[in-house]
């Protein structure tokens, strides 16, 4: 009880917006409450201490190329993806994860990751290494586990597995649907607590709530393709998943409601941004079937004499595979994304931008569970859009015109991971 009160006296004492700053500080805190657990390992014999260490790790390398036609201009998505026209080997993501299990119910757990996209512009805001997680973990008891630090955000099908290459049907899952840094975060710098209800009934459910904070990237290509990264604050989110009698279904159910800061490219003050998301996960022996559907509301005021408007992006894939044998898989899978402005200085008070859409095919070849190659080819098409300013009787409007772009892009790739 005493070593509980000291943890939470321990976050309370560190600032929100300064927490990842105090990572190492909390982390060396923690340490000393701990050492009366650990201590008792220096009477084990020295092979019980490998136990305590394991090291896992993952790397995907590939070559991609892209045939793009129509807008001139690279919208948002298809820069963050970064595929050239003349491909590229620089495609490649990798991390190396160390776990520290201090006692059979706390564990550390530090991972490195690398990650080169091409000529992507997320390349310019990321370092060649990168502090990806940082967390301690404390499972009380069989069905409620306490995260502290930067952890894995847990939401939807993928996003704590996005980058284990030999775990995923594609190079990556849904962009639509999880991003690269931007909207939606990989990882939160706070607290999350899990808990399994009716763990012994066939209808068990998996909750998780967290709260804290990270950053995210914007992109404006009117401003040249600029980047911006903005502080999100006070992120609080969760979801549950529903286990069904089927073994491999599971249904889930989220949401997130956060602050983003005036840095936002959509606000001149803070604002809070709210999403909510659907996901069913059928995962079986020689067959998935899965989807997800998330929608995000947010004020924006872009510019000073633009009146406050409201911004819904919708976004929702689905994907189907088939595993005739143990070496071999086959996967389709739909992805689209509409995004939709509302203010009255828009002609017709609305208007839609960057509607994407992107169509996989995927051949997976297992040589082991864990070396995985995949052939993957996409077909995408999007609306490249410009604004364009009209003076008429009510007044200053922007009139939308958009271009459509189509891009084909295909991903060799080799996942490996221990």
């Amino acid at each position: 009880m005493i070593r509980t009160s000291c943890l939470f006296s321990t976050i309370g004492a560190v600032p929100p917006r300064s927490f990842r700053k105090n990572l190492p500080y909390f982390f060396s805190v923690c340490s000393l409450f701990l050492l009366p657990i650990t201590s008792l390992a220096d009477e084990a014999e020295s092979s019980n201490w490998k136990d305590r260490f394991q090291l896992h790790g993952h790397l995907t390398t590939s070559y991609a190329d892209s045939s793009p036609s129509g807008a001139g201009s690279r919208f948002a998505e298809e820069a963050q993806i970064g595929i050239p026209e003349d491909g590229t080997f620089d495609y490649r993501v990798a991390a190396l994860q160390l776990r520290y299990t201090a006692a059979a119910d706390h564990t550390f757990l530090v991972q490195l990751s690398h990650r080169s996209l091409g000529d992507s512009v997320l390349d310019e805001v990321t370092d060649e290494v990168e502090l990806d997680w940082l967390f301690w973990q404390w499972q009380v008891g069989e069905s409620t586990r306490l995260r502290v630090g930067r952890f894995p955000t847990p939401a939807g099908i993928f996003n704590e597995i996005r980058d284990v290459g030999t775990l995923l049907p594609f190079f990556r899952p849904s962009f639509n649907f999880y991003r690269e840094g931007s909207i939606f975060s990989e990882t939160t710098d706070g607290i999350g607590v899990s808990h399994r209800f009716n763990a012994d009934s066939e209808w068990a459910v998996d909750a998780d709530l967290y709260y804290g904070e990270y950053d995210v990237i914007e992109q404006d290509t009117g401003l040249g393709n600029e980047i911006v990264e903005v502080g999100v604050d006070n992120a609080i989110g969760g979801q549950m998943w529903l286990n069904t009698p089927v073994e491999g279904l599971r249904i889930g159910l989220g949401g997130l409601r956060w602050d983003v800061g005036p840095e936002s490219q959509f606000n001149l003050e803070e604002a809070t941004w709210e999403s909510w998301y659907a996901s069913i996960d059928g995962s079986f022996e020689r067959y998935v079937a899965r989807a997800e559907y998330r929608q995000v509301q947010t004020p924006f005021v872009s510019l000073p004499f633009i009146p406050s408007g409201q911004a819904d992006l919708d976004i929702y894939y689905w994907q189907l595979g088939w595993r005739p044998t143990p070496k071999l898989a086959f996967y389709l899978q739909s992805e689209f994304s509409e995004f939709e402005q509302t203010a009255e200085i828009y002609v017709g008070g609305s208007t839609q931008l960057n509607n994407r859409r992107d169509d996989g095919v995927a051949v997976n070849y297992f040589f082991r569970p864990n070396v995985v190659l995949k052939a993957e080819y996409h077909e995408q098409a999007m609306d490249a859009v410009q604004s364009e300013p009209i003076f008429l009787p009510e007044g200053l409007r922007l009139q939308v015109n958009s271009e459509r772009f189509e891009n084909d892009y295909s991903v060799l790739s080799l996942s490996v991971s221990f």
